[in-house]
């Protein structure tokens, strides 16, 4: 009795762990890709030097905002 039970839970335990292995794999791989974006992200504000003119800062913004 317990071979039949054995066998007849072994596949689906099998598709199981595989489908559980999947979601976490996906889990992990947005994560990476989150943490892929952010530090490109830093990156990006990282070189930016500072604007010695506020004022021409501001026109900058205001450019930019109208796009």
């Amino acid at each position: 009795m317990n071979a039949l039970l054995a066998s007849l839970l072994k596949p689906l335990l099998i598709l199981l762990a595989a489908w559980f292995g999947g979601k976490k794999a996906g889990r992990d791989a947005a994560k990476i890709k989150e943490l892929q974006s952010y530090a490109e992200t830093s990156k990006r504000i990282d070189a930016v030097g500072p604007v010695p003119d506020p004022d021409a800062a501001a026109e900058w913004l205001r450019r930019r905002a109208e796009r």
